[in-house]
């Protein structure tokens, strides 16, 4: 290959990586913070640009107590929130899927609050609710997914943000 051409190559590539920064600022900031314990944790930001949908999995692994057989509490581990502009504070349109059903249990969905000091008041988190309904879960684990999502605008455009929190239970004694 040519010198001529190398340098020419080589420069073009130098010059794409120096204008991606630039481009990316230009995306909104989809940030996805967890609640555990009463505190948000897990925060992660994702920027992606020229893309209008973005798209996340997280496996979350939590514990019931056979005890809670009949009762439907909410399962740690499962209450997330998008923000967006990485501000807790930011209430983007979300809502949440789950399965009406598992293998032992009815499924659903609540919120959590947050206090942040946000103007705009607690901050509302998204999660599951786990109603343990089969004894003979004692001891397995069950499984589902619940996907949150949400829609951003800015002055660029509408965004959507979609969240996959692939869920095992573990049903204890």
């Amino acid at each position: 290959m040519n010198n001529i051409i190398k340098i020419l190559l080589g420069g073009a590539a130098l010059s794409a990586l120096a204008t991606a920064p630039a481009i990316a600022g230009d995306a909104p900031h989809f940030s996805i913070t967890a609640l555990h314990a009463g505190n948000a944790v897990f925060k992660s930001k994702l920027q992606v640009p020229g893309r209008k949908n973005v798209t996340y999995t997280v496996a979350v692994s939590t514990y019931v107590p056979a005890s809670d057989l009949g009762t439907a509490v909410h399962l740690l581990g499962t209450y997330y929130k998008f923000n967006s502009n990485s501000s807790l504070c930011t209430t983007p349109k979300m809502k949440i899927k789950v399965p009406k059903k598992s293998t032992y249990a009815k499924l659903g969905h609540a919120t959590e609050t947050y206090s942040e000091g946000c103007a705009s008041g607690p901050t509302k988190f998204y999660g599951d609710t786990y109603d343990l309904k089969k004894a003979k879960g004692e001891g397995k684990v069950d499984s589902f997914v619940s996907v949150l999502t949400a829609k951003f605008k800015n002055s660029r455009g509408k965004y959507n943000g979609t969240l996959n929190l692939d869920v095992k239970v573990s049903i204890g004694a």
